[in-house]
């Protein structure tokens, strides 16, 4: 826990808190504030990755729910909560025992607590989370050093409600940051894509073009074939001419039979012709119009500051 000065009894607190990531759904990101020395009081407010909040109570005795129930871990949904890598605008106003917590300039909640006269504060993250807290400003009418008092100084409201307006723009500055950056990391992926499928598609037109000279190497020997098989029947046809009439019947019956089985390669291999220019026609096709897929502020981890006072160690886990 990083730990800030003893704040007095009355105070306004405005921070900022963003979860980056979470490894685990019991990763969370928030402050602890009026905390108690030994860690025998306080309160802590958590928001986690699935857009809840909770709120917390420190006890001798361990921790008290003060939102939700103790099944759920006090952990309550909330509209009024950003999604993860954005920020979240909270304000704590305290003033005679009575907190409101506000979120994104919205009330959140409020209660009451007459226990604590003063108490510290600081800020809090759980196991296997990453978060950021852009900024932290504490507003108090105590009495300084010097003598003057914050709260009778005609221009301390002022001042505050600038710096909750700079506060308000920061983080709206830095949401347009995270949308501008999740755009970019977007248009990467696409380009990436684009690439991906310009290499299939070369890969895809390389296989066709090998498919296509395979068919046509194939095309040019049946045609090879074909024209012998013509010229084998041409000289066929001489010895039928040579043997007319009954003389040499049994060889007309032979060369018969002999140039029917030709005929009937001469036809099959026909076939296997035509189908294989049509397979040149369909590849020819597809190569014309491929199938190919075408589209197309630093981190915050929680360590603990150096504390020259007594260790203020937190209870475990109900």
């Amino acid at each position: 826990m990083g730990d800030l000065k003893q704040q007095p009894e009355s105070f306004r607190l405005v921070t900022s808190l963003k979860l980056v990531k979470s490894s685990i759904e019991e990763g969370s990101l928030g402050f602890i504030f009026m905390a108690q020395e030994g860690g025998t009081g306080g309160f802590i407010f958590e928001i986690n990755k699935l857009q809840q909040y909770r709120l917390r109570q420190l006890t001798p005795s361990g921790y008290a729910y003060m939102t939700g129930n103790s099944k759920d871990g006090g952990w309550m949904k909330s509209q009024l909560l950003k999604p993860v890598n954005f920020a979240n605008l909270v304000e704590l106003r305290t003033h005679d025992k009575q907190y409101d917590l506000y979120l994104n300039n919205t009330l959140l909640l409020s209660f009451t607590e007459i226990a604590y006269k003063s108490g510290s504060t600081g800020f809090i993250i759980g196991p296997g989370t990453m978060g950021k807290v852009d900024f932290v400003y504490l507003f108090t009418n105590e009495k300084p050093a010097d003598g003057n008092i914050v709260g009778n100084n005609p221009d301390a409201s002022t001042g505050e409600a600038d710096v909750i307006a700079l506060a308000e723009s920061i983080i709206e500055l830095k949401t347009q940051l995270n949308k501008a950056q999740a755009e970019n990391d977007q248009l990467k992926e696409r380009i990436e894509s684009f690439k991906g499928s310009e290499k299939e598609t070369v890969k895809l037109k390389a296989d066709y073009d090998a498919r296509i000279a395979t068919l046509e190497k194939q095309l040019f020997q049946r045609r090879l074939s074909f024209d012998s098989l013509i010229l084998i029947n041409q000289d066929l046809l001489k010895y039928k001419e040579m043997v007319k009439g009954n003389d040499g019947g049994d060889l007309v019956i032979t060369l018969s039979k002999n140039l029917k089985a030709e005929k009937l390669k001469s036809d099959e291999l026909m076939k296997q012709n035509q189908a294989m220019k049509d397979s040149i026609q369909v590849l020819n096709a597809l190569l014309k119009n491929p199938n190919g897929k075408t589209s197309g502020a630093g981190n915050s981890n929680s360590k603990p500051a150096n504390n020259n006072d007594k260790v203020f160690i937190l209870p475990k886990e109900n």
